[in-house]
């Protein structure tokens, strides 16, 4: 049903985790690399993710999409509300995008110079730094593990929004 005009050349993307643990956290983040919000993911990431995340949180989703999976999620978006998502321009993330195989070159940020100066790894940079909190947040209770994942991203969030505004002041 998802499948576009090269039925053949399906992207796609492989997961494997834990056998008892959550698959992990699906990150939201801006240029800068503050984060907007997240979602404990039950299940292995999929496009429902991001689509519901985009769809639930947003009163218009953003113009530009960049994440590693974009264009599933882009035919994934537009099969089931396309005119929510009819502005918006999906694109695969510099680190990501040679893994993709069979899907159109359009989706490569790489090609587009406007976004030379975006970081396109802002979201594994900030999953980096959570990996440093696992061996603590995988055996939380529901309560503790949410607690501390905000508490964490805040001061990450602060740290990035005090060095933006040194750089403002200088």
């Amino acid at each position: 049903a998802d499948r576009g005009q090269n039925a053949g050349k399906v992207c796609s993307k492989s997961s494997s985790g834990h056998p008892s643990l959550l698959p992990g956290m699906f990150l939201l983040n801006c240029g800068h690399g503050i984060n907007y919000g997240f979602e404990v993911m039950i299940k292995h990431e999929s496009p429902n993710t991001p689509f519901s995340i985009l769809r639930t949180r947003f009163k218009e989703v953003p113009e530009t999409v960049i994440y590693d999976n974009s264009c599933n999620l882009h035919t994934y978006c537009l099969n089931r509300d396309p005119l929510l998502f009819k502005n918006t321009w999906f694109l695969v993330d510099r680190l990501h995008w040679r893994n993709h195989k069979g899907c159109s070159v359009g989706y490569q940020l790489a090609r587009y110079p406007q976004y030379d100066s975006v970081n396109s790894q802002v979201v594994e940079q900030c999953n980096s730094a959570l990996k440093k909190l696992k061996g603590q947040l995988s055996y939380m209770t529901p309560l503790n593990f949410m607690r501390q994942a905000k508490l964490f991203l805040w001061y990450k969030n602060r740290a990035i929004a005090k060095k933006m505004v040194s750089e403002i002041d200088v």
